[in-house]
C-alpha cells in the first residue's frame, strides 16, 4: 500500500513538473521578446528544437542568448576589402609601366639615360675636314681617338664635308682584314656609255689602314673623271664620276683608258670608258611657203602666214629644234619646232611663219638637236609681198 502511494506521488510530481514547465513557457512568451526566459529549479534545459525563436544563436554555446546583426561592422568590412583591392590594383599598374626605356642598337631596350649593355656595336665619329687638298676637294678623317675599324653590323654614314666642288659622298664600309698601308679598290674597271648615256660612276674604296689621295691620269678634253672626295680614310668609300661631252667628242667608237691610283700604297688600276658617238642629226629637207603677203593686205588666196616643215634623220633620237625668223625690219624672233611624226630614225617637225607687217624677206635659221646634244642647222628665206 505504501509502495502504491509512493508511485502515485512520483507520477503526480512528474505531472506537476511538466505543467510548471508549460506554464513557464507560456509566461515567457507573454512577457515579450525583450524578457529573458527563466529556468525554474528542477527543470531540464530545453533541447535544440525547443530553443526560443530568434535571428541566430550565440556561437559560444550559451543557451538562450540572441545576438543582433551588426550592420555597421559589415559595411566597414566591405569598405576595407574594397580599399585593399584598389591598392593592389594600383600597385600592379605601377609595376606594369616601369621606368621609361630606350631601344638599343641590338633590338632590345635599356632604361633611358643609362648606357646599353649591347657590346656588338661601336660608334664611329664622322669625318673631319682637312685643308690643303688639291682642287678644293674635301677629305674625310675620323676624329682623334677613334679607330678606323668598324664592326660588320655597323655602317655609319658620316655627313658630307663642305666643299666648293661637287657634293662629297662618303660611306663607311664593313671592317675586315685590311692591308697594311694605303690600298685602293675599284668597284669595276669598265664603263660603257653606249650611244646615249653621258654619265656614270665607279665605287672607290680604301681597303688599307692608311688614308690616301685619289689620283686621276690624263683624259681627253671631252671626257672628265673626278672623285667626289679626293682624300679617302681607311674603311671609307666614295664615287668616281665620269662624264662624256658627246657634242665635242669625235664621231665613232670610243675606248678611253682612265688611270685611277692612290697617292701612295697599292691598288687602283685602269678604267676603260667606251661609247659610240654618232655624227649627229641631219636635215633631209625644208619646205617653206614660196611667198607670203604683208599683213595689211593679206587675203585667203594670199595669206600672211604659212607652215614650215623640216624632215630630220638621226639614229639616236631628237630632243627638239627651233627656227629663228628675222623680219625685213631686222627684228628676230625664235619659234619652237613641234614634232609632227616619226618613224625609225626619221622625224618631221613643223612651225608657223608670219605674219609680217613689212614687205621684204624673212630670213630663217633652222636648228635641230639630238639626244647627244649634237646639232644641225640650215638657212633659208621666204619673201613677203608688198600690197599692190
Amino acid at each position: 500500500m505504501e509502495q502504491r502511494t509512493a508511485g502515485e506521488r512520483q507520477r503526480g510530481g512528474g505531472l506537476n513538473r511538466r505543467g510548471n514547465a508549460a506554464s513557464s513557457a507560456a509566461s515567457d512568451s507573454d512577457a515579450g521578446p525583450d524578457t529573458k526566459p527563466v529556468r525554474r529549479f528542477g527543470t531540464s534545459p530545453p533541447s535544440a528544437f525547443e530553443q526560443p525563436a530568434g535571428r541566430h544563436r550565440s556561437p559560444w554555446g550559451r543557451q538562450g542568448r540572441i545576438l543582433p546583426i551588426r550592420w555597421g561592422r559589415i559595411a566597414a568590412g566591405c569598405l576595407v576589402a574594397l580599399a585593399v583591392v584598389g591598392a593592389l590594383t594600383g600597385y600592379a599598374l605601377l609595376r606594369g609601366t616601369g621606368p621609361e626605356t630606350a631601344e638599343t642598337a641590338g633590338g632590345g631596350s635599356a632604361p633611358a639615360g643609362q648606357p646599353s649593355s649591347d657590346t656588338s656595336r661601336v660608334t664611329v665619329a664622322g669625318p673631319s675636314q682637312s685643308t690643303g687638298d688639291p682642287a678644293g676637294l674635301a677629305s674625310a678623317s675620323p676624329a682623334p681617338g677613334t679607330g678606323p675599324g668598324l664592326l660588320p653590323s655597323e655602317t655609319p654614314v658620316p655627313p658630307p664635308p663642305t666643299a666648293s666642288g661637287p657634293a662629297a659622298t662618303l660611306v663607311a664600309t664593313p671592317a675586315g682584314p685590311r692591308a697594311t698601308g694605303p690600298a685602293l679598290s675599284l668597284g669595276r674597271t669598265s664603263v660603257d656609255l653606249g650611244q646615249v648615256d653621258s654619265t656614270d660612276t665607279i665605287d672607290l674604296t680604301n681597303t688599307g689602314s692608311t688614308a690616301f689621295t685619289v689620283r686621276i691620269g690624263d683624259v681627253p678634253s671631252y671626257l672628265t673623271a673626278a672623285p667626289r672626295v679626293a682624300r679617302l680614310d681607311p674603311g671609307y668609300r666614295t664615287q668616281l664620276v665620269i662624264t662624256l661631252d658627246r657634242s665635242a667628242a669625235p664621231v665613232g667608237q670610243l675606248d678611253i683608258p682612265v688611270s685611277v691610283t692612290p697617292s701612295a700604297g697599292t691598288g687602283g688600276g685602269t678604267v676603260h670608258v667606251t661609247a659610240i658617238v654618232t655624227a649627229g642629226p641631219k636635215i633631209l629637207s625644208v619646205n617653206a611657203p614660196s611667198s607670203l603677203r604683208a599683213q595689211a593686205c593679206a587675203t585667203e588666196q594670199s595669206p600672211a602666214t604659212g607652215p614650215l616643215t623640216v624632215e630630220v634623220q638621226d639614229p639616236v633620237g631628237m630632243s627638239g629644234g627651233s627656227v629663228t625668223v628675222t623680219a625685213p625690219n631686222g627684228t628676230a624672233t625664235t619659234v619652237a619646232l613641234q614634232l609632227g611624226s616619226s618613224a625609225d630614225d626619221r622625224s618631221t617637225w613643223t612651225a608657223q611663219l608670219g605674219p609680217s607687217t613689212d614687205p621684204g624677206t624673212l630670213a630663217l635659221t633652222i636648228t635641230v638637236k639630238d639626244l647627244n646634244n649634237r646639232v644641225a642647222s640650215q638657212r633659208t628665206s621666204v619673201t613677203v609681198a608688198a600690197c599692190s
